[in-house]
């Protein structure tokens, strides 16, 4: 039996009430942490948005028990990693290892590292550096031939679980779509990179022209990932909704600016 971690010791020695105390300001801070990432990422790829169902079915929902966790990576030193973020299905045969110890010289927060096929990792600026800052920033920094934000990333690693969650491959194998198989990490790419380029300020970006190949190419894809997600809402109908648990997310709205949060921030700086 692997040895308890400090932290691990510290939950053991709690009364049941400090459990319940502290298990209850973990969940709140939970749900105000996504409700940030929520309202700082496009309509169309929020829970509730046009490709934001399986984002939403990764995430989950209840308890922590059986919520993904989100485990932020960070780098001591400062500077942007070449890999962003990921997720590990309890099965795969990907790596040996965790992103934390992939990528040299990051640390986990908390020193908790996720759980394959229950977490997902990702890449925390800390403002260390430009690149980090920019990376924070509403604007994203270029790296890796994209635009990459922090809130692009954690709906990126939540979507990967969501292709391999219970309900997306069951329906993949009923429907024969995929020849029944599970979507590979490529294929499941080629999906997610359509949707977070789907807003103008990406397109614009990019210098997608709208009049050449490279922006019909993209709209073709997203209309396959609109027609497979179409597919999946059809299939899931109440009755499979109960049997794998799952709550169909309300259609995403324009954030309201600034969010409660950021209005409580002000108050306690006496803005």
């Amino acid at each position: 039996m692997a040895e308890k971690t400090k932290f691990q010791r510290w939950l053991d020695s709690l009364t049941p009430e400090q459990r319940e105390a502290f298990d209850a300001s973990v969940e709140f801070g939970d749900q105000e942490y996504m409700g940030e990432v929520q309202r700082k990422l496009p309509p169309e790829t929020r829970f509730g948005g046009e490709f934001g169902l399986l984002s939403a079915l990764g995430y989950g929902k209840g308890t922590n028990e059986d919520r993904a966790g989100i485990k932020q990576v960070y780098s001591p030193n400062g500077g942007l990693p070449t890999v962003l973020g990921e997720y590990l299905p309890r099965d795969s045969s990907d790596s040996n290892k965790d992103f934390g110890q992939e990528i040299r010289g990051l640390a986990y927060m908390g020193g908790q590292p996720p759980v394959r096929g229950k977490d997902i990792s990702v890449f925390h600026p800390l403002a260390q550096s430009q690149a980090e800052a920019q990376y924070a920033s509403p604007e994203g920094v270029f790296s890796g031939g994209d635009f990459n934000r922090y809130p692009e990333t954690v709906a990126h690693e939540l979507t990967h679980k969501g292709f391999m969650s219970p309900a997306f491959l069951d329906f993949l194998k009923e429907t024969g779509r995929n020849k029944g198989k599970a979507y590979s990490a490529d294929q499941q790419h080629y999906f997610i990179t359509a949707s977070e380029n789907e807003n103008v300020e990406y397109d614009d970006a990019l210098k997608l022209d709208r009049n050449k190949d490279d922006f019909k190419n993209l709209r073709n894809k997203q209309k396959g990932y609109r027609t497979v997600l179409n597919e999946f809402k059809e299939w899931l109908t109440p009755e499979k909704q109960k049997k794998y648990g799952i709550r169909l997310p309300v259609p995403a709205a324009e954030p309201v600016d600034p969010s409660m949060l950021d209005r409580l921030i002000d108050f306690i700086q006496g803005k």
